[in-house]
């Protein structure tokens, strides 16, 4: 029996190989539409190879990777995710790289209706739904918790606050209208056009990076390398540039 279930395991891991020259990247998804745009540049100028970009919140990426998810490389919107990656040795600590930086912004709905200026108008009676990331998962959601705790107002707003799984999600609601408010990176707000006004910059120390770093069980640990290096090139930071992110 032990003899067969090997045969069958061989037997799949020859039918279904991994593609020469793929790189599976788990990113963060305030990146979807940088990474998105360097893909076909990284391509181009890398024969050969391919990306297969993965988008989520960081620290579910992780917890992708935790569960037996097969990825090359990881791009974390915060220090602390990738932390936690070396500790549990999903990631390689001698391959960090840290790339580009952003600034976190309180957003609203265009217009303004309920009238937010800055973090102390969140208190205001007519705020009534102010969208963070959830910070067990969201660097958005922690980067905000920290600004809100620095100003004593993070239990004052508990019940205002509505947690969603990625930035990108409180950018859609904010777009939409089910939002008073909303923290978002300022990238986010800059793609959503006129939809969505920015009522403050939030200032953050240490600021906000992002990292990327090699997986320890990549299975394309080379094209993976080539990859990570190429996000330092400046060809990747005029993309990065275009998109509003800051120098790491």
């Amino acid at each position: 029996m032990k003899q067969l279930a090997a045969g069958i395991l061989i037997l799949l891991a020859t039918a279904f190989p991994a593609r020469a020259g793929e790189i599976t990247v788990f990113a963060a998804a305030s990146l979807t539409n940088v990474l998105t745009t360097m893909q076909a540049d990284f391509e181009k100028t890398h024969p050969g190879d391919s990306l297969k970009l993965v988008f989520a919140a960081s620290g579910a990426l992780l917890s992708r990777m935790e569960g037996g998810e097969s990825c090359d490389v990881l791009i974390s919107a915060d220090a602390d995710t990738i932390n936690t990656a070396i500790d549990k040795h999903r990631v390689v600590a001698a391959t960090r790289v840290p790339f580009a930086g952003n600034t976190l912004v309180l957003a609203v709905p265009a217009g303004n209706p309920a009238h937010v200026t800055d973090l102390e108008t969140l208190s205001q009676g007519g705020v009534r739904r102010i969208g963070v990331g959830n910070p067990d998962s969201v660097p958005a959601g922690r980067y905000a918790k920290r600004a809100l705790q620095r100003k004593a107002l993070w239990f004052a707003l508990t019940s205002k606050l509505v947690y969603y799984p990625s930035v990108r999600h409180v950018l859609a609601a904010l777009k939409s209208g089910d939002l008073d408010a909303g923290f978002v990176y300022a990238t986010d707000a800059s793609i959503a056009g006129k939809a969505v006004d920015v009522a403050a910059d939030i200032p953050l120390s240490p600021s906000i990076a992002y990292i990327a770093a090699l997986a320890t069980s990549a299975k394309n640990q080379q094209d993976a390398t080539a990859f990570l290096n190429y996000l330092v090139t400046p060809e990747a930071g005029a993309v990065l540039s275009h998109f509003g992110f800051a120098a790491p």
